[in-house]
């Protein structure tokens, strides 16, 4: 009996994009929160190796509204800054509003431990650099390029 379900098709979380002294990350999502999320896991995974981070502490993320390019770069730089000043690593990213009203997410991870955990790329900032945030292919694509 043919129900008429077609298996979904697995799309693309993210790509790491090659870019002179910087390095880019184009990112997928269906909907704008799982966009952010993708693009706050590409950024942990381009800093870590994410399998040997837990979710030990939790902090929250609130950003004002403004265009989605922006509150793209502010988010990542929101997370860098948590990175740099209490030497948080990130796994989890659950965002529960993005848009005009701005961006409120629970993020999770640990502090860095010497040891236990690698750096694999300094990142010193987020740019605003051929930004882009725009729906594509029914669901939406970002595109960041990251001062290394």
């Amino acid at each position: 009996m043919d129900t008429g379900a077609k298996a979904k098709k697995k799309k693309k979380r993210f790509e790491i994009l090659d870019h002179t002294a910087d390095i880019g990350l184009i990112v997928y999502g269906e909907d704008l929160k799982t966009l952010f999320e993708n693009a706050a896991e590409a950024f942990f995974q381009l800093i870590t190796d994410l399998k040997r981070v837990r979710q030990k502490e939790e902090r929250k993320v609130e950003l004002q509204g403004e265009s989605l390019e922006r509150l793209m770069v502010d988010w990542l730089n929101e997370l860098l800054y948590l990175r740099d000043v209490e030497n948080l690593l990130f796994k989890k990213f659950e965002v529960t509003v993005v848009g005009e009203e701005g961006l409120k997410a629970k993020v999770k991870g640990e502090v860095f431990k010497t040891g236990v955990h690698v750096i694999k790329t300094g990142v010193k900032a987020v740019t605003h650099h051929q930004i882009q945030v725009k729906r594509e292919d029914g669901g939406w694509k970002a595109q960041v390029i990251l001062d290394l």
